[in-house]
């Protein structure tokens, strides 16, 4: 059986991945904060752990929880703007944000994944396993002179691309396949009502994608429809 794990699972575009590869019949293990409060991910048949992807203490406890279980894929969707600490809408610009801010966006958005992904390694190895970090088209600096008013949520995902790079270096010798993927501009807390696609549209892309990846597309940039994003 395949064995799925996700972060901020209980809500959004986490919650709809959960629901899509438990449908098609894999073990998901969800990490959310409240847990007791994820019914949504609960009737899905999801496993469910307590994670704070900003807290060591918490990744490590959920780590254990999986124990040495080989892992197909892990995906890094759990993520914050400024806004989650504090910022006001208008005040996220480069010239607003405030250091605290910055640095703890950058914790849960990079920091969060790049330890998960190192406890989890040797789950990985054993299963020749996916990673998936959820970035953001923001994240492209291409892209971000024109699009982004967060910048510690344009910096944390550009960061995150990098860190995808380099984990792909380091996993390609044992035949993990490292990706960066925008989910195209989703319907959620974060999104927004006017966003184009639904959650459940974009789970679904990116499921599909992750089925075909080989280790030639270890270290890429990809939108939830497979197509290549420019960095």
């Amino acid at each position: 059986m395949t064995t799925v794990v996700i972060t901020g699972a209980n809500r959004g575009l986490g919650l709809a991945l959960a629901q899509q590869y438990s449908s098609t019949g894999a073990h998901v293990i969800g990490g959310c904060r409240k847990p007791d409060d994820a019914h949504a991910l609960r009737e899905s048949g999801a496993e469910i752990h307590s994670l704070d992807t900003s807290s060591d203490a918490s990744i490590v406890p959920f780590a254990a929880a999986i124990g040495d279980r080989p892992v197909d894929v892990v995906i890094n969707n759990a993520g914050i703007d400024a806004r989650a600490v504090g910022a006001d809408d208008d005040a996220r610009g480069a010239l607003d944000v405030t250091a605290e801010q910055y640095l703890a966006v950058t914790n849960v958005n990079v920091v969060g994944p790049m330890r998960l992904v190192q406890m989890l390694a040797a789950n990985l190895r054993a299963a020749h396993g996916t990673v998936a970090n959820i970035s953001s088209q923001v994240g492209s600096l291409e892209a971000a002179q024109r699009l982004g008013r967060d910048a510690s949520y344009n910096s944390s995902k550009a960061a995150l691309n990098m860190l995808t790079v380099k984990q792909s270096q380091a996993f390609r010798p044992d035949g993990v396949v490292v990706v960066c993927m925008h989910p195209g501009w989703v319907r959620s807390d974060m999104g927004g009502k006017g966003a184009d696609l639904e959650p459940a549209e974009a789970a679904s892309g990116i499921a599909r994608v992750l089925a075909t990846l080989t280790i030639d597309d270890t270290g890429s940039f990809l939108r939830w429809d497979g197509s290549v994003h420019p960095w």
